[in-house]
């Protein structure tokens, strides 16, 4: 008996998934009168992102239908469409080969079936109305029977799009806040409150969930986020308002009542300077005045006690080096404190509000007495300390220039302890206001 070993050699391999698409082709019963071929093709491209369809699979599709037409889709009619793989191949740019490979794909996802003629080939005829008489190739009716569900899969994946946006932009949103609160832990300087470890968290979680379409592991994953989130601002508050009763409470200790008011005279001299809240208008070496109509209380504080820019030069005689030779203008005072306190890392926007409450030449002052007492100790945090005399001169409870005269009295004091302890010993400050001008220069060279 003669067995035929390949009784199929040479043809297309028939498998499940030619299966289904003989099955979703035999669904097939025309379509709407309202659905033309482009709607179709609408309805398959919108789903396409959502069912993973390739775009060389669409882009093969799309051409398919363009040697559709109209009548194809009617009731009792199939559309087949009849080009050859080289004329394909021609059209798309590709291989022969690509092409096959390509039509084996749209197969397999249930977008395309065959009608085989009896020798194998590919062929048609239509009669005079354009309806097709007979026709053998490629067959494009299941994208018709499936249209309904195309429109269901892009209805639901577009719902999901606004979904996973909405979830995308908590996320940011999160990360954007916990960026915030880690700035202020920075400049505010808060040791206890750890921020960076909540920083990385989120900014590893939006790595890791960039581009991710499953929408019930980034909710989850937003959710914990955000508790987090609200636990570190909660922290930071708590954090910043202990901060504040300390700068309040060391203000209140060291601002007022460890200094006497010290009147030198019966009524003090005002500033020489032609003063205000102005810009400084400035020349070779800061020669220029500051000046402005409106005074801030600060300021008028200030000048009633006589504080001038050689007054603080005696104040704060190390740090006010630049201030001893005669009376400098207050351009070079506000630079002065401008350079002390990127020197001790005072954060710009706290001196930005000093300027703002107080007014620069009552900012440059409080800068100058903040770096003199976290020189001798009093202050820890003089960014926290300018901070804190922002606040009191907000609320018109500042008295800069009888701290002044404290601190003045206070550097004469210790100038004085010292020369009792040994004959040789002298301030820095004294050392330079004996010298010459060219002397003055070389010590501070070293200093």
């Amino acid at each position: 008996m003669t067995r035929a070993l390949r009784p199929g050699a040479g043809l297309r391999k028939y498998d499940q998934a030619a299966a289904t698409a003989d099955a979703f082709a035999a669904k097939f019963d025309g379509v709407e009168l309202s659905l033309s071929p482009g709607k179709l093709l609408t309805a398959l491209k919108r789903a396409a992102s959502y069912e993973r369809i390739p775009l060389r699979v669409i882009t093969l599709i799309d051409l398919l239908f363009s040697w559709t037409k109209p009548q194809d889709w009617v009731p009792g009619s199939t559309p087949v469409v009849w080009p050859s793989n080289a004329l394909l191949a021609e059209k798309l740019g590709v291989g022969v080969r690509q092409v096959q490979n390509i039509l084996k794909q749209a197969q397999q996802l249930g977008l395309i079936a065959y009608r085989d003629s009896p020798n194998g080939h590919r062929g048609g005829q239509r009669d005079a109305n354009g309806s097709l008489r007979w026709a053998y190739g490629i067959v494009l009716a299941p994208i018709g029977a499936r249209y309904r569900e195309f429109v269901e899969i892009a209805e639901r994946g577009a719902v999901k799009d606004k979904e996973l946006e909405v979830l995308n932009r908590r996320l940011k949103a999160c990360r954007r806040k916990v960026r915030e609160l880690a700035q202020t832990v920075v400049d505010s300087g808060l040791p206890h409150v750890d921020a960076d470890r909540e920083l990385a968290l989120v900014h590893m979680a939006a790595a890791q969930l960039k581009g991710s379409r499953d929408p019930d592991l980034l909710r989850s994953c937003v959710e914990q986020m955000e508790e987090r989130e609200k636990a570190l601002a909660e922290e930071v508050r708590l954090a910043l308002l202990d901060d504040s009763k300390a700068q309040m409470e060391e203000i209140s200790c060291s601002d007022e009542e460890d200094f006497a008011h010290i009147t030198t005279t019966n009524q003090p001299q005002p500033a020489k300077a032609v003063t205000g809240r102005g810009s400084a208008v400035s020349s070779s070496r800061g020669s220029g005045t500051l000046t402005s109509a409106d005074e801030s209380l600060v300021e008028k504080d200030l000048a009633i006690h006589g504080v001038t820019p050689s007054f603080l030069a005696e104040v704060a005689p190390d740090i006010c080096a630049d201030l001893l030779n005669g009376d400098r203008p207050w351009g070079v005072v506000v630079a002065t404190a401008e350079r002390l306190s990127a020197q001790h890392q005072i954060p710009a926007h706290a001196w930005r509000e000093a300027c703002r409450v107080m007014g620069v030449r009552g900012a440059a002052a409080s800068v100058i007495a903040t770096i003199q007492k976290f020189r001798s100790g009093e202050v820890r945090k003089p960014g926290a300390y300018l901070r804190g005399m922002s606040g009191k001169a907000a609320k018109g409870e500042l008295h800069l220039g009888r701290t002044m005269h404290g601190l003045k009295e206070a550097n004469r004091a210790l100038a004085v302890r010292c020369m009792e302890t040994t004959a040789t010993a002298r301030p820095i400050g004294a050392l330079l206001r004996s010298l010459d001008g060219p002397a003055q220069g070389m010590l501070r060279r070293y200093t």
